[in-house]
């Protein structure tokens, strides 16, 4: 296939551990593109966590990939509010948008997707939009949401040649938003099987946190209300397991301290361990050392978590209610239960505590996540369909 310049526009990039998948994603797609031979480059904002930035400037070149990074106007608004200011992008786009063969943009509700959907059409390049979860109205801020939809959001849905639905649950979510079934395109999202060459040496979590005794209970991701985190401490708190520890793990973004008053209240305070956000092999870790992963997330279009889990070694548990269930019922390597229902989780963490769910049969779902949802599979599915885009223009 020929050689594409690919434009990548997200609000935050591979530093931004603190902001969840996307980053992950966009950073593992745009590698796997680099190395298909195509120039890629990726405009993002400096956007890290709550106290620090990526340091911005000048472009500089990761992994073959183009990387500019723009100062947010305030780093206070763009992890608080989700509004990123990036300074200096838009001139960027001015002069530079007409360079590139296809853009692809990320998440919805994000001023630098407007700024470069109104640049690409000006300069007539085809642009794929991947909400990645974001398209519906859930969770916190639905009234502004709900403005920034009707002002500027949809603007840039009408403009994309193609929506990205990385699940056939968020393709449903795209018909019950009144987007065009023909528009959406199939991709999932990629496992950066780097990360997993060689085996993840047990342990090192265990001791850091001396749980070295215990049977462990895992959950990791962002702590917000949609990921059902209160779900999975009332079923643990149910467990007559005195050996198990639940560690929540994963950065706070505002349900922190109703998730800690609830542990407070159920009795487990001295089961339960809050470790806070972690980062690249840290995560890694812990995942190899868990006896179970547990990802109860509502509204969950894919579940990354639960795959890197299974690459790792560990059976996972998730809700059954969207992607993140789907995926997990095609790979295998774990367990589905009702979204929200604490009495079917407690019941299959005690079975798999129990050792029903062998880590043999992990293993060969960690097989089947490979030949699914590796990077480069993903990559060859995200360049066929940028190719038929260009090739139709």
């Amino acid at each position: 296939m020929p050689s594409l310049r690919i434009l990548h526009v997200t609000p935050y990039f591979a530093d931004a551990w603190a902001y969840g998948g996307i980053p992950r994603v966009v950073t593992t797609l745009t590698r796997g593109l680099a190395r298909r031979g195509h120039a890629v480059t990726v405009c993002t904002t400096d956007a890290r966590d709550a106290s620090s930035r990526v340091p911005s400037g000048d472009a500089r070149t990761a992994d073959g990939v183009d990387v500019r990074i723009f100062p947010n106007f305030s780093n206070r608004l763009a992890y608080h509010l989700q509004l990123f200011l990036p300074i200096g992008f838009d001139r960027f786009l001015r002069s530079h948008a007409a360079a590139f063969d296809i853009a692809h943009l990320h998440a919805c509700r994000n001023l630098l997707g407007v700024m470069a959907a109104r640049r690409l059409r000006a300069a007539g390049v085809p642009y794929v939009l991947e909400p990645n979860g974001t398209a519906p109205l859930i969770e916190r801020r639905r009234v502004a949401k709900r403005i920034f939809d009707v002002a500027l959001g949809r603007r840039v849905i009408a403009g994309a040649t193609r929506i990205v639905a990385v699940s056939s649950a968020e393709r449903e979510q795209f018909r019950t938003l009144g987007i065009d079934p023909n528009l959406v395109a199939l991709v999932p999202d990629p496992v950066d099987l780097d990360e997993f060459r060689r085996p993840i040496a047990r342990g090192a979590f265990r001791a850091r946190f001396s749980l070295e005794a215990h049977r462990v209970v895992l959950f990791l991701g962002k702590l917000t209300p949609r990921k059902r985190v209160d779900v999975l401490i009332r079923a643990f708190a149910g467990l007559p397991r005195p050996d198990a520890r639940l560690v929540i793990a994963g950065n706070d973004m505002g349900a922190g301290a109703g998730l800690r008053a609830l542990v407070r209240s159920l009795g487990i305070e001295a089961r339960t361990l809050f470790t806070g956000l972690l980062r690249g092999h840290e995560r890694l870790e812990a995942l190899a050392d868990a006896d179970i992963v547990v990802y109860p997330s509502q509204d969950e279009i894919f579940g990354l978590v639960a795959l890197e889990a299974i690459l790792a070694g560990t059976p996972v548990i998730v809700a059954d209610d969207s992607g993140c269930g789907e995926v997990v019922r095609s790979a295998g390597g774990g367990e589905l239960v009702p979204v929200g229902d604490a009495a079917a989780l407690a019941g299959a963490i005690a079975r798999a505590l129990q050792g029903t769910t062998a880590r043999t049969a992990v293993a060969a779902a960690a097989d089947r996540v490979r030949a699914l949802y590796g990077d480069e599979v993903v990559c060859a599915q995200l360049e066929r369909l940028y190719n038929e885009i260009v090739e139709g223009a």
